[in-house]
């Protein structure tokens, strides 16, 4: 039987690149996004692979949302392998403390770091034996600390504690839970953070390998940490950043 996957944020960058990753390896994919044309050109992007893609649209930063994307996910659905929590918002907090909102930090939040919250919990009764969670962190929240990300980093330091814990939680159910900590990307959401189309082709050519990664190489280590290949991994947090962090 093949495996049944969740994939937030599919719609764009690492979550579209992950969602086909899966299907092309046979997997039923469920990918969740807030929007629906952008959802149903990734469905359309499925129908060629071996497995198969369908898109729920979905705010995972509302819990009313998400209770009810489960009740639907279940009456097609008897089990989930693999959940990655990879919806998030970088595009809003960005600047000193004081400049920060509390409707952007709370945006922030709930969609970086609470919705694996909501999205977990939901999921508790359908995951079975050697199931694996894997959620979407940054190094800005482990290694690198800008100082004009401070709510981001909070959130996305929040996801590896988060992570760390659920994994000591779920051990004994053999669930495993890891973390991905991505260095810069080349994605939309990665150039929002530069403020400028100049900060981030000058940020890019100055990455160590001379470019910064790309969603297809971020999907792959996911594919890994969700496969048996990693059946030992469990509470990590595996950076991927091509060498950024060594500089």
């Amino acid at each position: 039987m093949s495996k049944v996957v969740i994939v937030t944020g599919a719609t764009s960058g690492i979550g579209e690149a992950a969602a086909l990753n899966f299907a092309e390896k046979g997997a039923q994919v469920v990918g969740i996004g807030r929007s629906k044309e952008r959802g149903e050109a990734l469905e359309h992007k499925g129908e060629s692979l071996a497995g198969s893609i369908d898109f729920y649209q979905v705010d995972v930063g509302k819990e009313s949302e998400v209770k009810k994307f489960f009740e639907e996910f279940k009456e097609t659905y008897e089990k989930l392998d693999v959940l990655f929590n990879n919806a998030g918002v970088a595009d809003v907090g960005i600047g000193p403390l004081s400049r920060v909102s509390d409707e952007d930090w709370d945006r922030l939040f709930h969609i970086n770091l609470k919705s694996i919250y909501y999205m977990v919990n939901h999921a508790e009764r359908l995951f079975v034996k050697e199931s694996t969670i894997i959620n979407n962190a940054a190094i800005v929240g482990t290694i690198k600390y800008p100082s004009a990300l401070p709510a981001y980093s909070a959130a996305k330091a929040g996801v590896v504690a988060l992570t760390k814990s659920l994994a000591g939680r779920y051990a004994k159910r053999k669930i495993r839970v890891n973390a991905i900590s991505p260095g810069p990307i080349d994605t939309p959401l990665a150039q929002k953070l530069y403020g400028s189309e100049e900060n981030f082709q000058k940020a890019y050519k100055q990455h160590p390998r001379g470019s910064f990664g790309r969603p297809e190489e971020v999907a792959k280590a996911v594919y890994f940490l969700a496969s048996d290949e990693s059946s030992y991994i469990n509470g990590h947090n595996l950076v991927i950043d091509g060498g950024y962090t060594l500089a």
